[in-house]
């Protein structure tokens, strides 16, 4: 057998062992060429699917495996390696890390990062190989630790194998959650050409690809070459009228009529998006309130509302407006006419614009002696970019808005006399807010494999190395304290961080609220910085399997080897964020730190009974690994698997195993950042007495009692108060020195039912897994929340987390390091389905997958736990449904993705939030749930036969999201929302609307 033919049929009968290992999810029907692979195995011997380490000669296993194919990813429209696994079931049914996920909010690796959190147990929980060997991470900032998804091009990837349980006795620490294998075309002799191209039917968020590849096999190795050019457009929220003009979206209650507040300038629901062109007053005659000045700019507002209040009674609290200016926010039409969306709105990105640059080569050389030489090496350039906007304010205290305007020594209002102002802010708009990131991945692998008398071994190192920059426009936090825009004037002095020159800026002009700011004003204010992030694994690992001896039952398999690992990551923020001097931002130092692992691992398959009643076979797998790391110490992880196949139409299988986590070297060694957070967001002390008089709350409750207990932090809380103006800080940190590692139990019970003669197969799996002390964050509401409701308060040391006012009763600091929390379970059942037939006109064959998640919840402390199960971003339910007819050359695909309905109300009514909002002195009612969506794909493929320039080509074309559903929507003041638009992974393809692809391929 030549060396083509032994790599194509080994690729060939792994893909088809994880076929019918997992009762094949995305795979393909059998053809007449797997087939004959089939036949050809007892020539070929042995394969090592993955899972195990040890080669078999059956194609079966105790562990459940899912199958992406290229070739599937291709029919739906898919040219992205992290859309072709965040759709996959085992990842739909929770939150996702993709490019626009990362955008959005401050997510491990970085902006334009996107990973695969298998179950939602974390992207660090999640074990990425290549080609069965372990990859190193990639992204930016602090947070790197898990394998960036954009650093492979789908064109490269023959399949993808995902192992559905843990396999740290296996693979090693952080394969928690189970294993994603990503796995190359080798089998190439010859050349491909591909192209793609994917055009929403709306503007914007078009995806283009260029490939190739080629191959040439020879007596003694092979060689093959691939290159990627891949572009995605930026996709802005001007670009679909779902994405902006964020609405309040309520209704009467229990109705479906909407009850939003009006714009009378357009007819429709008021948009809600970040304010602009205004000023604050806040003074005595106010109240307490403030009173909100607007800026004319389209020179209409007087046919709206008053210049003043119409009610006597409040009349004289309020003074005439500046010139150009209205009193805003004080009755239901000025209401309506708040500015909440700005032009720069509409050019924030809702998918980044990204390009990425991919090679990758792999080789091999026998030496002689059974004795080949390999090596592979992956680089790879990612340039990514995210427009956005922002508010940003100054405050003048002890100044007169009025008297500025009216003239200094005025004394207030000529008309009311108003006077007693304590200070003023200005909201102006900026779209300096842009973010952009430039990674450049690097990978070699060198290794040597052979026999040894029937045993395979196989010797290699790895190096990873990568290096990124990410540039982020800032505003200055000194320039913006310096610049006493009412009071005096800074020209002449030096800002004391930044050392510029200052200038003096008048925060309530109204060319400067809108954002329309001279260059003087922005070379002054504002600055662009650029940090960098290196993260390098190095590691040299080793291995020995074969067969001991023969049993009654069947030869009695064993696998042993090491690997020694070193990681290293070093983060240098920019220079602003290094001085703090980020106005609005986080500030963070440099975030440095090692690690080294040792691991010895041994690997057995023991064939226990074979050909009895009832008793096919009975096989026994166990694998124990020995861990030991620098920081975490050491520890013993195992794995138990049994496999009895009953007969040719029935399988059950088990697995139960343990995992370890030493904690990510950003867990341990992040220096201290900090960031900012709305106190209302985070404090569970807010309007106790109104809480009371809707009766959720009782005065009984551990919450009201602890809030009130002057005994607690600042002393206690008011039972009317409504929270702090100000933002609260919150400082994370790592947690080195105090952090365990994490340590989990993972059971998979399963049975595969295939009758004969029925081309059927049915798969359905029980997982359960169980993460204890967990590494994690409690998140700056976890920490008072757990305080509040600590039986031990106000004595328990995370009250000691944070600081609350005693004057105030404001939420001054929340320290938010990493530590060990509970646990964090996860369990429920895996439904695969494939069925295929023959007919007269061609072949029809349809598969379908299903994870319904039974239990999805994590306990920060023993008696404080949330339940994530059914909230919006963790369905119940998700599956998809595909159906491919085939006829000569050509092959008709239809697909449909699902996801489950998801509801937050349950955890808001327990919270005694209410699910109703008063507008205006009116009683509406919001939406906090996603109702059951789906998505339809259609593609036509011919391949022509043939020689020469008539054959080997390859046309599809289709159309993804076939009846242009939209994300579901909800009210943002429940859910996190673009638009209206419900923001969460599970629904990033609906953003683009439906769109048309097309793909053209030559081989040769």
């Amino acid at each position: 057998m030549t060396l083509r033919k032994r790599l194509r049929d080994t690729s060939a009968l792994a893909g088809l062992a994880a076929v019918l290992i997992a009762g094949p999810a995305f795979a393909q029907e059998p053809t007449p060429q797997q087939d004959e692979d089939q036949d050809e195995a007892a020539e070929l011997g042995e394969v090592v699917v993955t899972g195990s380490r040890i080669p078999q000669n059956e194609f079966t296993s105790s562990s459940p495996i899912q199958v992406l194919t290229a070739e599937r990813a291709e029919q739906r429209g898919l040219s992205d390696t992290a859309q072709l696994l965040q759709s996959s079931t085992l990842a739909a049914g929770s939150p996702q890390v993709n490019a626009t996920i990362s955008s959005a909010f401050v997510t491990d690796g970085g902006p334009g990062s996107a990973t695969i959190s298998l179950r939602g147990l974390g992207a660090n929980r999640t074990l990425v190989l290549l080609n069965g060997r372990r990859a190193g991470p990639a992204g930016t900032r602090g947070g790197v630790s898990a394998f960036d998804l954009n650093v492979i091009p789908q064109s490269a990837i023959n399949r993808v194998d995902v192992l559905k349980d843990g396999a740290s006795s296996i693979y090693g620490s952080d394969a928690v959650a189970g294993v994603v294998n990503l796995i190359t075309e080798r089998a190439r002799d010859g050349g491909e050409m591909s192209a793609f191209a994917s055009v929403p039917f709306e503007e914007g968020g078009e995806q283009f690809n260029i490939s190739g590849s080629f191959g040439k096999t020879f007596d003694r190795g092979y060689l093959n070459f691939s290159a990627d050019y891949y572009r995605q457009e930026k996709l802005a929220a001007g670009d679909r009228d779902y994405l902006y003009c964020r609405n309040q979206y309520v209704f009467e209650p229990g109705t479906n009529t909407r009850a939003d507040r009006i714009d009378p300038r357009t007819g429709q629901p008021q948009c809600t998006d970040l304010t602009w062109g205004q000023v604050y007053v806040y003074g005595s005659n106010f109240s307490g309130r403030a009173g909100r000045f607007q800026y004319d700019y389209d020179g209409d507002l007087g046919n709206y509302i008053p210049t003043r209040p119409t009610n006597p009674a409040v009349s004289a609290q309020y003074p005439n407006a500046p010139a150009g200016f209205y009193l805003v926010n004080y009755d239901v039409p000025s209401r309506a006419v708040v500015n909440n969306l700005h032009p720069f709105a509409l050019e924030e990105s809702i998918v980044p614009e990204t390009e990425r640059y991919t090679a990758f080569v792999e080789g091999a050389y026998e030496l002689g002696g059974g004795v080949e030489a390999y090596a592979e090496l992956l680089l790879n350039r990612r340039e990514s970019r995210t427009d956005s906007y922002r508010q940003f304010w100054n405050y003048t205290y002890t100044a007169d808005f009025l008297d500025y305007y009216y003239g200094p020594g005025a004394g207030g209002d000529p008309v009311t006399g108003f006077t007693g102002l304590n200070y003023l802010s200005a909201t102006a708009i900026t779209d300096h807010f842009d973010q952009s990131q430039t990674v450049d991945y690097s990978r070699l692998v060198a290794g040597l494999r052979g026999d040894l008398r029937g045993w395979k071994w196989d010797v290699f190192a790895q190096y990873s190395r990568s290096d990124g920059d990410y540039t982020s426009d800032v505003i200055l936090q000194d320039a913006v304290d310096s610049t006493s825009f009412k009071t005096s004037s800074c020209v002449g002095t030096n800002l004391p961080v930044s050392g510029r020159p200052c200038i003096d800026v008048d925060f309530t002009d109204p060319r400067f609220l809108a954002g329309d700011l001279t260059a003087e004003e922005r070379a002054f204010l504002f600055d662009t910085e650029t940090g960098n992030t290196v993260y390098e694994q190095y590691y040299l690992e080793g291995g020995i399997a074969g067969t001991l001896w023969e049993l009654p039952a069947g030869p009695l398999g064993m696998a042993a080897g090491f690997h020694v690992r070193k990681d290293e990551i070093v983060d240098t923020p920019g220079a602003v964020t290094l001085a703090d001097n980020s106005w609005g931002l986080s500030g963070a130092g440099v975030t440095e730190g090692e690690e080294t692992t040792n691991e010895v691992y041994v690997e057995f398959a023991v064939p226990l009974l074979a050909d009895l009643p009832y008793v096919q076979s009975l096989d026994l797998s166990l694998s124990g690994r020995y861990t030991d790391t620098d920081t975490s110490g050491d520890a013993t992880t195992y794995k138990v698997g049994l496999n009895w196949a009953v007969s040719d139409a029935i399988r059950f299988r088990a697995t139960h195993g343990t995992s370890f986590r030493a904690p990510a070297l950003f867990e341990l060694y992040l220096a201290d950042q900090t960031s900012f957070i709305g106190q209302r967001n985070i404090d569970p002390c807010l309007n106790l007495d109104q809480r009371v008089a809707d009766g959720t709350l009782q005065t009984t409750d551990p919450v009201y009692v602890n809030c009130r207990n002057p005994a607690g932090p600042g002393g206690g809380v008011a039972g009317d108060f409504t929270g702090g103006v100000s933002s609260a800080e919150v400082v994370t940190g790592g947690g080195l020195g105090v952090l365990e590692p994490e340590t989990s139990q993972a059971t998979v019970i399963g049975v595969v039912l295939t009758p004969p003669e029925s081309n059927l197969s049915i798969a359905v799996d029980y997982f359960d897994i169980k993460i204890e002390d967990q590494v994690d964050v409690l998140g700056a509401g976890g920490i008072l929340a757990a305080c509040y409701l600590s039986e031990n308060f106000p004595s328990d040391p995370i009250c000691s987390q944070f600081d609350r006012n005693p004057t105030t009763s404001a939420i001054d600091q929340v320290r938010d390091s990493y530590l060990n929390v509970a646990e964090q379970n996860n369990r429920g059942l895996d439904f695969t389905t494939r069925w295929f037939h023959d007919f007269s006109w061609g072949t029809l064959g349809i598969d379908s997958q299903t994870t319904w998640t039974l239990e999805s919840n994590q306990s920060t402390f023993a008696d404080f736990g949330t339940d994530f199960l059914g909230d919006i971003g963790n369905p119940e339910l998700v599956g998809n449904i595909n159906a491919t007819v085939s006829r000569g050359p050509w092959t008709a695909f239809w697909g449909f993705d699902w996801i489950g309905n998801q509801d937050n109300r349950p955890d808001r009514i327990r919270n005694g939030q209410s699910m109703f909002q008063v507008i205006d002195g009116r009683t509406t009612q919001i939406k906090a749930d996603a109702e059951f969506t789906g998505f339809h794909s259609v593609s036509l493929t011919y391949e022509s036969e043939g020689d020469g320039w008539t054959g080997g080509w390859t046309v599809s074309g289709g159309i993804a999201n076939l009846f242009d559903e939209l994300p579901p929507a909800a009210s943002s003041t429940a859910v996190g929302t673009q638009g209206n638009s419900i923001l969460a992974s599970q629904y990033t393809e609906a953003y683009y609307g439906r769109r048309a692809f097309v793909r053209l391929s030559k081989s040769f």
